[in-house]
């Protein structure tokens, strides 16, 4: 069995969560020199559970997020991968979230997928 990720309890893995802000743009390379192509955005959100800020990564077609400072966001669709990356003898693990949006809390549907329902009634 291959492990690919984890999909969280969202309650009891993040708690509450609060919106930080942008933290950085992700952009293609290709040998190994950046080109224009954006292919995610990392998000800063505060984890009431996890007692700090996490960083969560979102694809690049959901458009950018610009909620006030603070304000209390859920994840769509979370999971949850982890990174090893080789020190010697040894490894650093790193937890990484990738979601497909983030929304306000209370919100049922994104920005971005009630754009398109309502683009395909025309």
């Amino acid at each position: 069995m291959n492990l690919n990720f984890i999909v969280p309890d969202i309650n009891m893995t993040f708690g509450e969560l609060k919106f930080l802000g942008l933290n950085r743009e992700r952009y293609a390379y290709v040998d190994g020199k950046r080109t224009d192509t954006l292919e995610s955005r990392v998000y800063n959100l505060g984890s009431s559970v996890q007692g700090g800020q996490i960083e969560v990564t979102i694809p690049a077609y959901v458009e950018l997020k610009e909620f006030d400072f603070f304000k209390d966001v859920e994840l769509k669709n979370p999971k949850i991968s982890a990174v090893a990356r080789p020190n010697g003898n040894y490894a650093s693990l790193n937890w990484t979230v990738e979601a497909e949006d983030i929304i306000l809390k209370g919100s049922s549907v994104s920005k971005t997928a009630a754009t398109t329902a309502t683009s395909d009634k025309k």
